[in-house]
């Protein structure tokens, strides 16, 4: 006989911003294993949750799609994170952000999914209730096409084309909400352990703490590269109004010299050397527009799959954390040998994370040496322009009852204007390159750490 569902009722199961959930699935969606958080909330006792499908939470408010779209995601080897309403075992609710991933082996093949959880507590979140309502009507009526549909255009009202994009801004912007709550605190390790035991623990907790400080190492060199994709966006966009400029400048030089008819034939070949070199900024600036958009893209997903590392990274030290409080030498390892598993899953995750990430870092300086080839290109032409100006004042010095110095004058003021915007891209682009020195080091140096604490483990076990 199968277990009966609880009755929904209207009164919150409540958790602190602070706090984390942890489950493990095989790939039918069982429940493998889970935390005191997710136990303690669920309402269900451990034996419960151990071995029912993880639907035994599911709330009737939480729309079809939402766990098609997860299943579609995950399946397909990709991480998905969703806000989700669940219902403990007594009918109350609970919400929280749902970040589930693939575990791979070594073939990488999926082996099980990992889900953390967090409070969510974000401007994001406050639409969610009223959005997941009107998807469960319109399926109700219109199916899971219509649902799909109606998803698609509420996340085209906020300004995204995609799931994809929504769920990265929200997994970011939660953490960054709590960035001050979720942080890797693990107290001294209980003096009844072996001597032996208390240094293999006492590495492992100081090689965690390290890891918290290095992944904000991370997000602030990382915060350098959104930094400059914005200061592109805004200098190529201040440089192409110039260009244009230059363009009508070059314009009116030409009706200019047309009026002096023989007299201005210097003029003219001046005039169709700017409006030349304004086009060819202008292609220049077009080219780079779209490098901005393609390391926009590139940006996010650095900043996202960093994020699902620090995910990873300080549910591990909640685990560490629960583990060193527990007591006895033995109750201890009682709890290890529960949790190994987990520990080198998430271990085993967090490496492919950071080697990800490390790739994400290589294909977005390669964008910005395309866009640094783009701006010295850019410098040249502002160069030539530069000579052109002082050609053309030099010659309207011989010119009087024209307009020319006028003209002249002006195009001086619009390469000075240029000189100043790509003058202030050169240093910052400069710092990136330094950084990716610096990244990576960083990278390597958490893979190392990740591995120390994995050979750690299997010491203290054995």
């Amino acid at each position: 006989m199968g277990r009966i569902r609880p009755k929904p009722i209207n009164k919150e199961s409540e958790f602190k911003p602070d706090e984390i959930f942890f489950s493990s699935t095989d790939l039918k969606g069982i429940i493998l294993s889970g935390n005191d958080v997710f136990q303690r909330i669920s309402k269900y006792s451990m034996d419960e949750l151990i071995g029912s499908p993880h639907n035994i939470i599911r709330h009737p408010d939480m729309p079809k799609i939402v766990f098609k779209l997860l299943w579609d995601y995950i399946q397909s080897g990709k991480p998905i994170v969703a806000y989700v309403k669940n219902m403990a075992k007594d009918g109350s609710y609970y919400w929280v952000l749902a970040t589930v991933m693939p575990v791979k082996d070594e073939s990488g093949n999926i082996r099980e999914y990992i889900s953390i959880r967090i409070k969510p507590t974000t401007d994001y979140f406050k639409i969610i209730p009223q959005v997941y309502q009107e998807l469960l009507e319109i399926e109700r009526e219109g199916g899971m096409d219509a649902s799909y549909k109606a998803l698609t255009d509420t996340l085209k009202k906020l300004g995204y084309d995609s799931y994809d994009d929504f769920m990265k801004d929200i997994l970011v912007a939660e953490l960054k909400d709590k960035s001050s709550l979720l942080k890797i605190e693990i107290p001294s390790i209980s003096k009844q352990l072996s001597k032996e035991n208390v240094s293999y623990f006492n590495d492992i907790i100081s090689k965690s703490k390290s890891l918290d400080k290095l992944i904000e190492e991370l997000f602030n060199s990382i915060s350098n590269f959104e930094k400059l994709r914005m200061l592109f966006s805004e200098k190529s966009e201040s440089i192409y109004k110039v260009t244009d400029e230059i363009r009508l400048t070059a314009l009116n030089s030409s009706v200019e010299s047309l009026r002096l008819g023989s007299k201005g034939a210097v003029f003219s070949v001046i005039s169709a050397e700017m409006r030349k070199n304004s086009e060819e900024e202008s292609k220049i600036i077009k080219q780079m527009k779209v490098l901005i958009d393609k390391n926009t893209e590139e940006i996010k997903d650095i900043v996202f799959t960093l994020s699902l590392s620090k995910l990873e990274i300080i549910m591990f030290g909640k685990f560490l954390s629960s583990l060193v409080k527990t007591g006895s030498e033995d109750e201890i390892f009682s709890a290890l040998k529960r949790d190994v598993a987990n520990f080198f899953y998430l271990i085993s995750s967090s490496h492919e994370y950071f080697h990800k990430l490390s790739d994400l870092v290589s294909k977005s300086i390669g964008s910005l040496e395309e866009l640094n080839k783009r701006l010295r290109k850019l410098k040249l032409l502002i160069e030539e322009l530069e000579a052109m100006y002082f050609r053309g004042l030099i010659e309207s010095g011989h010119m009087e009852g024209t307009n020319f110095s006028i003209i002249f004058t002006y195009v001086r003021k619009l390469v000075n204007q240029t000189k100043e915007n790509i003058s202030a891209l050169e240093e910052p682009l400069r710092n990136i390159f330094d950084d990716e020195l610096k990244i990576k080091h960083n990278i390597r140096k958490i893979n190392f750490n990740l591995e120390d604490i994995r050979v750690d483990l299997e010491r203290i076990l054995n």
